[in-house]
């Protein structure tokens, strides 16, 4: 059963989509099944390139890092992983971020 949940998560990541909540992931319940994984390839003023792509963020994202401490959009930098959610009925913006700052 581990095997196929492994193989499950990592065909998702590899697609860009996290099909699973992790526990230690400050994940709402209500943006748990949306998320999308990458890095940070570039950050501008009011959009970040995620893999390449570029994606707006709301002016009320909410930024939290991995152990659910909330920071400020400053914290986030180019080449940091991320898992983020697009607000629903706004195509390609960001409204809940997830970054994975060094330990």
């Amino acid at each position: 059963m581990l095997g196929v949940s492994l193989l499950v998560a990592v065909f998702g990541m590899a697609n860009g989509l996290v099909p699973l909540a992790y526990a230690l992931d400050p994940i709402p319940p209500h943006v748990a099944n949306g998320l999308r994984a990458g890095v940070v390839t570039s950050v501008e003023s009011r959009s970040l390139f995620i893999n390449g792509k570029e994606y707006l963020v709301d002016p009320d994202v909410e930024i939290r890092d991995q152990e659910d401490n909330v920071f400020p959009p400053e914290v986030v930098k180019r080449d940091q992983e991320v898992k983020f959610h697009l607000k629903k009925g706004a195509g390609n913006t960001i409204d809940f971020l997830i970054v994975y700052l060094p330990q």
